[in-house]
């Protein structure tokens, strides 16, 4: 009976150490199949929002990096393919809307993917304006009649949509008001709530709220 209890005993043991080899092995070959993507937070620059990626390497290998904002539907930029690199910077990416990365390791022979492809997305944001606290105007810019927005320096933007309810118009900013980096709206209805949205061409930069004071 002692011998079968060893016998037993030593059954176990070999099969655990079997075990733990083997799932030891299976995460060791998940770590090197799969590099890991990490996008930087982003910083806004004058033509849109900056980024950088770096991400874990694998031995012998070179990388294919692609961005797209529609989960790689249609929208595809390349950044990186078949290049000996663990980092890679970004510009002028579109704010106010997901961006998605993704990753593939591929050997440097050519002869095996290490990896299908590994994916990311953040929501880029980002406010140029200037004057404003929690997406909302200063109230020393206001007046019943007029509302002052100002904005950050060194950023490229072109007009200010105003929105008012269901109406909207689009103001063009001049060479005067990007020299003052500041636009005055007036004529304004009072006791009433805007909505502004700053643009470089057609990519939203910003927006805030303000309500008009009381006459």
């Amino acid at each position: 009976m002692k011998n079968n209890i060893l016998l037993y005993h030593l059954s176990f043991l070999l099969l655990l150490s079997v075990f733990t080899f083997q799932s030891c092995t299976q995460k060791e070959e998940l770590k090197l199949d799969s590099p890991q993507l990490i996008m930087y937070t982003p910083t806004s620059a004058i033509e849109g929002l900056s980024m950088k990626f770096v991400w874990t390497t694998l031995p012998n290998s070179n990388y294919i990096v692609q961005i797209s904002y529609d989960n790689f539907v249609s929208n595809i930029d390349t950044l990186v393919m078949n290049k000996d690199t663990a980092t890679v910077s970004v510009t002028g990416l579109n704010s106010n809307t997901t961006l998605y990365a993704r990753i593939k390791g591929v050997s440097k022979e050519g002869s095996a993917n290490y990896a299908d492809f590994k994916t990311s997305n953040i929501f880029l944001l980002e406010n140029v304006f200037s004057n404003q606290t929690a997406n909302i105007v200063n109230t020393g810019d206001i007046t019943a009649t007029s509302i002052k927005l100002s904005w950050l320096a060194d950023r490229h933007v072109t007009s200010i949509i105003k929105t008012n309810g269901s109406m909207s118009d689009t103001t063009q900013l001049s060479t005067a008001d990007l020299t003052a980096k500041n636009k005055t709206f007036t004529d304004l209805l009072a006791n009433t709530n805007y909505t502004f949205k700053i643009m470089k061409n057609n990519i939203l930069r910003g927006t805030v709220s303000a309500s008009t004071k009381a006459n």
